[in-house]
């Protein structure tokens, strides 16, 4: 074989050389599409675009609206509470006394209201980024420190504080359940962790769930 035929050939395989296209005509057919969806677009023709659906995260995907209500609820009260207990801390630091020894009321009752203040922060984190599982901490500690007060209560004999106290423990008890069926009923409405028909739900939630759709709702206003 001759040089000048090596060449020609090493010449058809060099890399930066680029092979002729195939021509586009009735005798050769259209060149093959690059992907085989392609060509079943160029038979049928565009068609309509259905723009995907929104898709709700992990966190946003347990939260209600009615969680904003309870959310500035929960920061109200605790805010209210720690302006009433500055604007009158010697008698709040007296009626710790009454439970407790004098001497230590002044530390507990600061520390109580500082932790309220953790709880209120908490409380509008949840409600900035979405998050439902942050009031838990706050709807817990609420539920703890009345509950405490309640045992306070029976053992220093004081009923009437025992109603107020009490009355508050299911006040929270109830936001808590509240919160908690709201995030499972939102998680089913997003259709979230495959639970859009119900299944994958925990027993806790099934339970929760239930006892929330009990609740009666206002029958709409009748059109005349």
């Amino acid at each position: 074989m001759s040089g000048a035929d090596r060449d020609w050939r090493a010449d058809l395989t060099r890399p930066d050389n680029r092979l002729p296209q195939r021509p586009d005509d009735a005798r050769f057919g259209s060149a093959p599409p690059a992907y085989p969806e392609q060509a079943a677009v160029s038979a049928s023709g565009p068609g309509p675009v259905t723009p995907p659906g929104p898709k709700r995260s992990g966190a946003s995907a347990y939260w209600h609206r009615l969680h904003y209500p309870v959310g500035v609820f929960l920061i109200a009260y605790g805010l209210a509470s720690a302006v009433a207990a500055v604007l009158s801390w010697s008698d709040r630091r007296d009626q710790v006394a009454s439970y407790l020894d004098s001497g230590v009321a002044g530390t507990v009752l600061a520390g109580v209201k500082g932790l309220e203040l953790l709880l209120v922060v908490l409380t509008v984190a949840g409600l900035l980024r979405r998050r439902d599982v942050w009031f838990l901490p706050p709807l817990a500690g609420w539920m703890a420190g009345f509950g405490v007060l309640a045992v306070l209560d029976v053992l220093r004999g004081k009923w009437g504080g025992l109603a107020e106290h009490f009355g508050y423990l299911i006040l929270f008890g109830v936001l808590l359940f509240v919160s908690y069926g709201l995030g499972v009923k939102a998680r089913l409405n997003s259709g979230s962790g495959g639970a859009a028909d119900g299944g994958g739900l925990t027993r806790t939630q099934e339970l929760a769930l239930a006892a929330l759709n009990r609740i009666p709702r206002p029958a709409p206003p009748s059109r005349s």
